[in-house]
This record gives structure tokens, C-alpha cells and sequence, in this order.
């Protein structure tokens, strides 16, 4: 029984010291790497950029998410200023985006000021521990000459709350970001969008719909107005021009409204103005369940348009 008992305790004692070698093994290879970073292994400038995405909420382990990132993007918006000596608020298809300043950017704020137009490239880091959020850094940037220039929507948000009156009540609804042609547009869960037909449709009917269609620059008003009026014509019988106070407060602004309704079905035909660009938008509402919510939650998407292109 002794010499079992000692043979066990024998066993354990070879473990234990098993495992006191190997943490040491690793504790000398922790400082080896230590070592090589002191000794200038590390690219120049990378501890700066990892410390910078720290502050932001961004990995520390920038050797391996730096081989990994994409190509610098293209970006366009509108110069706010500096938040500090290392980043820059800039206003990115309405809202304001912050962008840390990469090696060298820093030089070419000299001569942009609030409210200038800028053109920019940067880079995005995925924050450790949540993907969705990005640390997203300025590798050059210049003034734009001209607002022609386009809008990555990567640099939207991906959620927005938008304004939606319900029985004259003002509500805030969250919608999610979605991008058709030459637009991004927000949509609420009640809908679905079809990037391919620029279709907008509610999941309880689809029949619940809006079509968009971003109009070219120098678009004939009369050609268009001629295929509103066809469409409605098609589906609603009679159609009539609304404007001032007989189109809807959200609507307001429209350069064409038509309206058309017969037994089951009401068809509204609008041209608007949206971030800059010109829209046809093509509401199609039968009669039923789904009515009363249908217009107030496409009107605040359509509004809340963003233009990626001019």
C-alpha cells in the first residue's frame, strides 16, 4: 500500500514539474518576441497605428489584420475639422463620419477648411470583438473640385432612425440600409428591398410597392410626365394633378404628382428632389388592410434617400 502511494505521488510530482518546464518555455518565448520588436523586427510606424486603433476600440494585432485589408477605398463628402491632432469629422452623405489620420495625411488639411468638398482614400479595420464596427483611417485626401463626385455607401450607416407620422402623430422608426441603383435607401422591417427591380414592397402584400428610379441629369420632364401619366392611367382609370395643399405634407416639394384611384387599387405617380437628385417614384396601394401604414412608411424611406452619384 506505501509503495502505491509513493509510486502516485512520484507521478504527480513529474507532471507538476512537466508543466512548471513548459510555462517557462513559453514565458522565454513570450520575451523573444519582445526582444525582436525592441530590436526593430516591426515595420516602422506599426506600434503607432495599432495605439491608434486601440483608442478607437480597434485590434492590437495589427500585423495580421494589416496583411488582410482591402485596397484603400474611394470616399467623398464634406470636411467638418479636426476632432484632434490624429482624426477628422467629415459628413459622409449627410451624416458625420470620424476618420483617424493615417502616416502623412495629416500635411494635406493644409488649405481645406470647414465646408469644403473633399475626396479622400482610406482603409477600414474591423473593431476586436465586433466586426460591425469599423476603425476606418484616411490614407490621402484632397479638396474636390466640384460636388460631382460619388458616395461610398459602405460609409453610410447601417441603421437609421427616420420619422414616420402615423394619425398625425410623429413616431421614430429604425430602418435598415439598403443600396439600388445609384442610391442607398432605408428600409423599415415591414418591407422588403429588391435591389434589381428598385422595388420597395411590404411583406404582408407586395402588392403594397414603390418603384424608384433615379432620373439622368437633363431627363425630358415631358417624357416623364407622359409615362406617369400612362402608368396610373393603366391601374387607377382617371388622373388628376395634385399640388399645394392636396399632396401629402410629406411630398411637399414634388415637382409632379399624380394621383388615380378606382375599386381597389390607388396609384400616385411623384417626381422629387432628394439629396440632390431627381426621382420618379411610382406608388402602387390596393385597397386593404395594409393601407393605412403602406404611404407613411415608403414616404419616410423614399426621403431619407442618400445619392451615391450626381
Amino acid at each position: 500500500m506505501t509503495t502505491r502511494i509513493n509510486m502516485r505521488a512520484a507521478l504527480m510530482a513529474a507532471l507538476l514539474a512537466a508543466a512548471m518546464a513548459m510555462t517557462a518555455c513559453a514565458d522565454k518565448g513570450g520575451n523573444a518576441a519582445g526582444d525582436g520588436q525592441e530590436n526593430g523586427t516591426e515595420q516602422p510606424g506599426a506600434p503607432a497605428q495599432n495605439e491608434g486603433a486601440a483608442e478607437e476600440g480597434g485590434t492590437q494585432d495589427g500585423g495580421a489584420d494589416d496583411g488582410a485589408q482591402a485596397e484603400p477605398r474611394e470616399g467623398y463628402g464634406i470636411y467638418i475639422g479636426q476632432v484632434d491632432p490624429h482624426s477628422v469629422e467629415i459628413e459622409v452623405g449627410g451624416t458625420p463620419v470620424v476618420f483617424q489620420l493615417g502616416e502623412g495625411a495629416a500635411d494635406a488639411l493644409a488649405g481645406i477648411i470647414p465646408n469644403d468638398p473633399v475626396r479622400f482614400h482610406y482603409t477600414e479595420k474591423p473593431v476586436e470583438g465586433d466586426a460591425s464596427l469599423k476603425v476606418l483611417t484616411i490614407t490621402d485626401l484632397a479638396r474636390a473640385e466640384g460636388a460631382d463626385a460619388g458616395v461610398d455607401p459602405a460609409l453610410l450607416p447601417e441603421k437609421k432612425e427616420l420619422e414616420v407620422e402615423l394619425e398625425g402623430m410623429p413616431e421614430k422608426w429604425e430602418a435598415a440600409k439598403a443600396v439600388g441603383s445609384g442610391y442607398a435607401i432605408y428600409v423599415f422591417p415591414q418591407f422588403t428591398f429588391d435591389a434589381a427591380a428598385n422595388r420597395m414592397s411590404m411583406n404582408v402584400d407586395p402588392d403594397y410597392h414603390v418603384e424608384i428610379a433615379k432620373l439622368p441629369a437633363g431627363y425630358d420632364p415631358d417624357k416623364v410626365r407622359a409615362e406617369g401619366e400612362a402608368w396610373v392611367k393603366e391601374g387607377a382609370g382617371a388622373v388628376e394633378e395634385w399640388t399645394g395643399d392636396r399632396i401629402y405634407p410629406q411630398m411637399r416639394g414634388a415637382s409632379l404628382y399624380l394621383w388615380g384611384q378606382k375599386a381597389g387599387l390607388t396609384r400616385t405617380f411623384v417626381v422629387k428632389t432628394i439629396d440632390g437628385a431627381d426621382y420618379a417614384l411610382r406608388f402602387n396601394q390596393p385597397q386593404g388592410e395594409a393601407s393605412e401604414g403602406f404611404l407613411p412608411l415608403a414616404f419616410a424611406s423614399v426621403n431619407a434617400i442618400v445619392t451615391l452619384d450626381r
